[in-house]
């Protein structure tokens, strides 16, 4: 669960007197109560994961050595093209130059353009258009000129 969304359902909270929210997000539930004294009023977080069901064997992921991971430098939404229903800034099978914009990251309101760290080929797209992402995750997988 992404901790800027945490800390924006508590201001929410607090905005609107309220006292407990709860929200379900796929296998996550996450609680908010507040608890309030005579001078303040502070959020309690409590997060439990239900358990689900796990296969017995996790599929393995494997890199090849030679692709470069570009990673995103921020929390925030990804965005593949400029705008929704236009061309996606890139594609697999691209070439692309160091320097190009790949993709936008929104974080708190602010539209940051991505721009590739090497130039060679995308050889896999590793998220989805308007996907949470978090510090350091994989965007791109590039094999390098």
């Amino acid at each position: 669960m992404d901790i800027n969304k945490v800390a924006e359902l508590a201001n929410i909270m607090k905005q609107n007197g309220l006292t407990k929210l709860e929200l379900t997000e796929g296998e996550s539930r996450l609680v908010l109560e507040s608890a309030k004294s005579e001078t303040v009023v502070a959020p309690i977080v409590q997060e439990v994961a239900q358990t689900a069901p796990t296969p017995k064997e996790q599929p393995k992921v494997v890199v090849a050595d030679d692709l470069y991971e570009q990673k995103t430098p921020l929390v925030g939404t990804v965005y593949l093209a400029s705008q929704s229903g236009a061309a996606p800034y890139v594609c697999v099978g691209d070439h692309i130059h160091a320097g190009e914009t790949i993709c936008i990251v929104e974080s708190m309101k602010m539209f940051n353009q991505i721009a590739a760290e090497c130039s060679g080929i995308i050889e896999e797209i590793c998220v989805s258009d308007a996907q949470i992402v978090e510090y350091g995750q994989t965007l791109f997988r590039i094999k390098e000129d």
